[in-house]
Order: structure tokens, then C-alpha cells, then sequence
């Protein structure tokens, strides 16, 4: 079974109880697949994110015997078996339905779905996990979209979420939609149709906001 971890943003780094959580549940370190937001441009800043996010992993004892870049600089069947064979996935953060668009392109929807890895969103990679996907203007996407996401996990998140200013855009949306405000340092697990939450995770359902226990 897979598991997904779903995350906003660490800008200080992995620590506390987060770093315990990876350390006990990244335990097969062989193959590591980060899969980009845009395929096609800016590879110098996907490179950057890279380099980034596998730094950070070394830095609380968690190494990669391989790693790759899984972007346009592989063809379809480059990436589907990179991502296919990868003990860990990483879903990027970026533009949103963008970084969806590529997923289905080079066929890693399917991939994504069927994997029995881990898989890990940050950001936009952890809006494209859900069932429905929901983009925000308040999470800096140019429009309000929803579409039918991965479908690996039945929540839906609104990352870099900040309890001190809900924009009434959330409120309403919370309205039609259940959305898991998911702040910076936080972490949302599924597998096994049980959810863990780490740090500060909200519910905004029917235009109330609670914060979850964890």
C-alpha cells in the first residue's frame, strides 16, 4: 500500500517531529524521483529545488543511493519507469494545474496511482494527490480551479495555509468544499484509509475553521 505525505513548505528545515516522521517512514533509501512542476522551462530552478529538498533529507541522516530529476529532459517512458521504480516520490511544488498537465502528458497520473512507494506532495504536488483538486487565488494561483486531481487521497489541502488571515474566498469555497488548511512546518499522512496530522492543520468546512487535533 502507499503511503502520501502531504506538505506545505519547511523553510527552516526538517525538524522536531517532523524529522521523526521521515526518519520512520522513509526507511527504503535506494531510488528517489523528483518529479517537476514545469517540465519544459526553468530546469535551472528545478535543478536548484533539487539539490534542495535531497540536502535537506541528508541533513537529518536520510541518504539516496540514486536520484533523479524526472522533468522533460526524460521522454515518456524515461519517466514513467523512473517513477515507477522510485522507493520515494517527490510531486513538486509550482504551478498547479500546470505540474497536473504534465502528470497526465507523460502518463505519470497512472504511474502516480498504481505506485506502492511513498509518495510526498509539497505545495502544488500535494493539491494534485487529491481526489479534487482545489486551486486558490488565496494560494497564489491566477484563478479559482477545480478538477479532478490524482485521486490517491480523499482530502483536500490549501498549503501555506495562515490562520490569522483567511481570505473570504476560503470561507466560501469551505462552503461547497471540506478544505485541510495545511501551514508551513505541517505534515498530513494517509495510508491504510487512516489520516495522521503533525503540527498546525486546520478544517475549513461549511465556513468554520478548527484546528485539528494531532
Amino acid at each position: 500500500m502507499s503511503t502520501y505525505i502531504l506538505t506545505s513548505m519547511f523553510p527552516d528545515g526538517i525538524h522536531g517531529k517532523n524529522k521523526e516522521v521521515f526518519q520512520k517512514l522513509l526507511t527504503k533509501t535506494k531510488k528517489f524521483a523528483f518529479v517537476a512542476s514545469e517540465f519544459e522551462k526553468n530546469q535551472d530552478i528545478t535543478d536548484h529545488y533539487f539539490r534542495f529538498f535531497l540536502n535537506m533529507f541528508e541533513k537529518i541522516g536520510i541518504y539516496f543511493e540514486d536520484s533523479y530529476v524526472v522533468d522533460g529532459r526524460m521522454n515518456t517512458n524515461q519517466a514513467k519507469e523512473t517513477v515507477s521504480k522510485a522507493d520515494v516520490v517527490w510531486l513538486a511544488g509550482g504551478d498547479t494545474p500546470v505540474q497536473f498537465g504534465y502528470l497526465v502528458k507523460y502518463g505519470l497520473d497512472e504511474v502516480i496511482r498504481q505506485h506502492n512507494g511513498i509518495i510526498i506532495g509539497m505545495s502544488a504536488g500535494s493539491i494534485n494527490l487529491a481526489k479534487t483538486a482545489i486551486c486558490t487565488r488565496t494560494c497564489q494561483h491566477t484563478e479559482y480551479q477545480v478538477y479532478n486531481g490524482l485521486g490517491c487521497v480523499d482530502i483536500s489541502v490549501e498549503p501555506h495555509f495562515d490562520c490569522e488571515h483567511v481570505t473570504d474566498e476560503l470561507i466560501e469555497i469551505s462552503k461547497k468544499y471540506t478544505i485541510y488548511g495545511l501551514c508551513d512546518d505541517s505534515i498530513i499522512i494517509c495510508a491504510n484509509g487512516e489520516k495522521q496530522f503533525y503540527g498546525n492543520v486546520y478544517k475549513l468546512t461549511n465556513g468554520i475553521i478548527e484546528k485539528v487535533d494531532t
